[in-house]
């Protein structure tokens, strides 16, 4: 079961008929990023909610997790090498593959289905649910960016990814991930004729607010 990730789930409802996946930021875990469900959540979409906790912990943080390493070998991402960006990758990897097993996992107990489930990330997290996205081949309700940034800069070919509905959003004061990153994800997702909509929230840093929250919520009850 190691190729399965841990992490709490709530829901108000004994059948749900939606999933909610939620991936944690850097330094985070899933308990605490759970707590956004309850501000989130609406009646009506019968969804239970999945915060998973990434695969690594970060050293000398025992309640901290992360998806992939900021300081590979040592070295601080901004400054990495060749080397470096291999093992990033390959961490990037292994968190996917875990993610979507976890995901088949929950989906086979309630027999539902991926088009049945929204991924969403903040920060470090919303860097993996573009990931995540970009590898699968069925078809997801949608995908949330929190706060975060699309990593790839190459073509994107995956079909399936163009048609899923995206919701991106960022704070214009952000000091941890500044909001050039969000502009050029925005003009990634343009380029390739993605099916997005985007945010810029001038008075937010690097937090999710309760207007992100409310423009989360119409998006949803576009989707599901």
């Amino acid at each position: 079961m190691s190729e399965i990730l841990n992490g709490p789930s709530i829901s108000k409802h004994d059948k749900p008929e939606k999933i909610i996946f939620m991936l944690h930021g850097y330094g985070d875990n899933a308990a605490n990023f759970l707590h956004l469900a309850n501000p989130i959540d609406q009646d009506e979409w019968k969804a239970l909610y999945v915060a998973m906790n990434a695969p690594n912990f970060i050293t000398g943080n025992l309640m901290g997790y992360q998806w992939f390493d900021l300081y590979p070998n040592g070295i601080y991402i901004s400054e990495a090498g060749p080397k470096e960006f291999e093992k990033i990758r390959n961490e990037i990897s292994d968190a996917i593959n875990k993610i979507v097993n976890t995901m088949e996992e929950y989906c086979k107990s309630l027999n539902l289905s991926f088009a049945d489930c929204i991924l969403m990330g903040f920060s470090q997290g919303g860097m993996m649910t573009f990931e995540v996205g970009n590898f699968l081949n069925k078809q997801l309700a949608g995908l949330v960016i929190l706060s975060g940034r699309i990593m790839k800069n190459y073509p994107i070919k995956n079909k399936i990814l163009k048609q899923t509905p995206i919701f991106i959003s960022h704070g214009e004061k952000d000091e941890v991930i500044p909001v050039k990153s969000f502009y050029d994800s925005k003009d990634y997702l343009s380029s390739y004729k993605c099916n997005f909509e985007s945010h810029v929230l001038p008075l937010d840093g690097h937090n999710i607010s309760s207007e992100a929250i409310t423009l989360l919520q119409n998006f949803i009850k576009k989707i599901l």
